[in-house]
């Protein structure tokens, strides 16, 4: 599977999510989560980049709903293959082992699955260089294959 296969796979799986309304899950709890609200309000799917999303000490996904979260997947998942000081890929499995995967559908699984296959195979050099990206790569890719798995098994 290619980048472009990956990301499309992304794109039919979460595409269609409608832009929910908070994107945080308590906008008005603080200044900071106000302030993450403006930020994300700025930006869509597509126009979602590291300026807004890559500092892992401010990063205003860490209270999004789940809606809000499969509603700029496919912007994330694009940012996730990025290399160099670009590299995002640690803070997109954070987010998708501590909270997202639980809220998926089986294609979406699926689709995110394929992604980080895609990212193990692509950015193996820069998961290496990171003191836990190959372990924290494996849980979640671990965790994606259970839930499927575990979906499998109840429509049997």
């Amino acid at each position: 599977m290619d980048r472009r296969q990956a990301l499309a796979g992304i794109d039919a799986a979460f595409g269609n999510i409608p832009r929910p309304a908070p994107l945080l899950m308590n906008p008005d709890h603080c200044s900071e989560c106000a302030e993450h609200e403006e930020t994300l309000q700025a930006v869509t799917r597509d126009t979602i980049s590291m300026k807004e999303v890559g500092s892992p000490a401010w990063d205003p996904l860490c209270h999004v709903t789940a809606e809000t979260f499969q509603y700029f997947m496919p912007g994330l998942a694009r940012l996730a293959l990025g290399a160099g000081e670009d590299y995002y890929l640690d803070s997109f499995l954070f987010h998708l082992e501590y909270r997202q995967v639980d809220a998926f559908s089986p294609p979406q699984c699926k689709a995110v699955l394929d992604l980080l296959w895609h990212a193990y195979e692509a950015l193996g050099r820069e998961i290496d260089s990171t003191p836990w990206g190959d372990c924290d790569l494996s849980r979640v890719i671990d965790k994606l294959e259970q839930r499927l798995k575990d979906a499998g098994a109840a429509h049997e």
